[in-house]
Parts: C-alpha cells; sequence; structure tokens
C-alpha cells in the first residue's frame, strides 16, 4: 500500500479520538454485531466469556461493572453469579449496544425471579466523563482495549473503578510474538474477519475499522506489563489461540 493510499484510508477511518463516531458506528452495527463474533469466532467467543467470569471470581453480594458491554455478551454469563443484593452495571457509548444487551438480559433476569440482581443499562464515555458510578467489586472489560487511543490511561481509569481487592478481568486480542501455527488465525482475525463481518453486518465501514484496530494489538506480555502498572497484581492469565486471544485477571491493590 502507498503512503498516499495510507494516508486515504486513516482518513476514512477515523480513531477513538472522536467518540461520537464510534457511538454512531456501533449504533449501525449493534443489531448484528453478536452474531458477527460467534460467526467469525466459530463459536469460541462463548467459552472465553465464561471464562472471564469465572476468573472475576464474582459472589451473590457483588457490584460489578461490565465495561464497554457492548450487546451484553459478558453480563449474560455474569448475571446468574449475582442474587437479590448484587448489581451488575452494563455501560457503552452505544445506546442501540444496550438496547440489544436489554433484549438478550430480559429473559434469564425473568428465569432467576425474585432472586435476579439490580441491572442498570448506562449510555455514556466510561473513560471522558463523570459517571457517578461509584466502585466495584469486579470489573469486566471485554474488547474494550482495542478502542481505546491510550491502554495505560485507559486501564489507569479502570482502577479507579475497581475497590481495593476488587477484580479486573479483560479479554482481548493479542498480537502473537512470533511465527508460529496460530500465524495463520492471526491474519484470519486481521483480515478475512472484517471481509467477512462486513457481508453479515452489512456494515463495511465497522469492520474496516475493527482490522485498523487490530494492527495496534499488544503482545501478551505487553498487556501483562500494562495491567500491573495500572495497579493490579496478576491473579492469573491465559492464552488461546498461540497468543492471539488472552484473558487476565488482576487483583486491585
Amino acid at each position: 500500500m502507498s503512503a498516499r493510499e495510507r494516508r486515504r484510508r486513516t482518513q476514512r477511518v477515523r480513531t477513538p479520538k472522536d467518540p461520537s463516531y464510534l457511538r454512531d458506528l456501533f449504533n449501525n452495527s449493534a443489531r448484528y454485531y453478536d452474531s458477527v463474533n460467534e460467526a467469525t469466532s466459530l463459536g469460541q467467543v462463548r467459552g472465553w466469556r465464561k471464562e472471564v467470569v469465572w476468573a472475576a471470581g464474582i459472589h451473590p453480594n457483588d457490584r460489578v461493572l461490565d465495561a464497554f458491554s457492548g450487546p451484553g455478551g459478558l453480563s449474560a454469563e455474569a448475571v446468574p453469579q449475582l442474587g437479590p443484593a448484587g448489581r451488575l452495571v452494563l455501560v457503552d457509548l452505544s445506546p442501540m449496544m444496550l438496547h440489544e444487551a436489554r433484549r438478550r438480559l430480559g429473559p434469564i433476569l425473568a428465569a432467576q425471579g425474585e432472586y435476579r440482581p439490580r441491572v442498570d443499562f448506562v449510555a455514556g464515555d466510561l473513560l471522558r466523563g463523570d459517571l457517578a458510578l461509584g466502585r466495584f467489586d469486579a470489573v469486566l472489560l471485554g474488547w474494550g482495549l482495542r478502542y481505546v487511543e491510550d491502554v495505560p490511561a485507559a486501564l489507569a481509569r479502570m482502577r479507579t473503578l475497581v475497590q481495593p481487592g476488587g477484580s479486573l478481568v479483560v479479554l482481548e486480542f493479542t498480537r502473537p510474538p512470533r511465527l508460529s501455527w496460530a500465524t495463520p488465525a492471526h491474519l484470519y482475525f486481521r483480515y478475512l474477519l472484517p471481509q467477512i463481518g462486513s457481508v453479515l453486518a452489512r456494515d463495511r465501514e465497522l469492520h474496516e475499522y475493527l482490522s485498523e484496530s487490530a494492527a495496534t494489538f499488544l503482545t501478551t506480555p505487553e498487556l501483562l506489563r500494562a495491567v500491573q502498572d495500572a495497579g493490579f497484581s496478576l491473579r492469573s492469565s491465559s492464552s488461546h489461540l498461540d497468543g492471539l486471544v488472552t484473558i487476565v485477571a488482576g487483583k486491585a491493590k
């Protein structure tokens, strides 16, 4: 790709510096976003979500934040762990993503009856706005760091939302540190997935953006160091697809 072509692509695909752009982007794709994730991960995303919630060690009375919640995939796994004294807060820039999350959680909450927790849906900018959320026993951060310009600053913000001794669990794509059997999988997520997703979601702009953001993935060691530097001690970490996907759990100091 020539320098001129790269400049044109950068101008067309804006960055997280503009939250309104991301809000509009995900509003347009909310209806299809989860089904695209399921299809393009070959269903593996469900197991990763379960692992995140298990790593968080959620108790029935806990306050849990699903940061960058999207259509509520992690929340759907977290809700059954909470009782009537517990609370779950979903925060996302996109009101349409939260609408999809409400639809997803409705049957799960109904099945819990009087034992269901309190659930709140908050549309807003978790990194730049004062949403008066307080502190949480556990913060779940799935696929959120790929959308931020400053990962250390975003993790530092997460630290302010976790009470001492509480948990932060990050689920994120990471960059394999070397050529290996996972290299084709990385190329798939970097190049082929956005093309497939653009067809399934009928939204080429979103998946061009996802392709651009994939270029800045951290490696697993870099992600672990970033979590520690933000004020967390490492509790556990695991990598899947030889470093393509990482789950890291930290305890707030």
